[in-house]
């Protein structure tokens, strides 16, 4: 029963936060909206934080992938990074939000370095496959490229706020131009395998 109440609470919290943003939901109005007593959800959450925290963990573990060779894969990664980012939009409308608030930041670092290290992997397998070229690169590139993904999902995620796009619409905007910026570090073979997975 508590694990189904825990459960509960989390998707009461996701739907509330999503839609009035984590700043202007209460444990109040959680607890109203779930129709239980405020020290219910402080046994299983103390805090509106630790609510927080299980949600952004509990979307990082959806979000994770193990490494593997193939475009396919890797467009999967990404299509992955950009969909939990455009389905929690208003949890994540502040980028710096989680780093504010000193019961968050920690958590939030490191699944930021989590998600990363995933990211550089998938891109490795890629580099081990042949598709990537990393050749004649310093030994930094493989960082510098995943930097660069990192930060085109924090600026998708601003432009977002800015215009209103309908979402399909704007997440193959934002696929497309992560492969633009890929392309010109594919060998011949990533460049044969991207044609075949994005026609032009």
């Amino acid at each position: 029963m508590a694990a189904s109440t825990r459960a509960d609470i989390l998707a009461t919290a996701r739907e509330l936060f999503t839609r009035y943003g984590y700043h202007h939901v209460s444990m109040r109005s959680i607890s109203d909206a779930m129709g239980i007593s405020v020290g219910n959800l402080t046994y299983h959450f103390p805090r509106k934080a630790d609510l927080a925290d299980a949600l952004l963990e509990q979307e990082l573990q959806r979000v994770l992938m193990a490494p593997r060779p193939g475009l396919d894969a890797l467009d999967q990664c990404l299509r992955g990074m950009l969909s939990s980012l455009l389905e929690n939009a208003r949890l994540f409308s502040d980028a710096a939000m989680f780093l504010s608030i000193p019961a968050l930041a920690h958590g939030h670092r490191d699944r930021v370095a989590r998600l990363r290290a995933m990211l550089r992997a998938m891109l490795q397998a890629q580099a081990d496959a042949g598709l990537l070229d990393l050749e004649d690169k310093p030994a930094s590139a493989l960082d510098d490229l995943t930097d660069l993904l990192m930060y085109c999902h924090l600026g998708w995620q601003q432009q977002m706020a800015l215009f209103s796009l309908p979402p399909r619409q704007a997440l193959e905007q934002a696929m497309g131009l992560q492969w633009t910026a890929l392309r010109p570090w594919l060998t011949p073979a990533g460049l044969a395998s991207l044609d075949q997975l994005r026609p032009i």
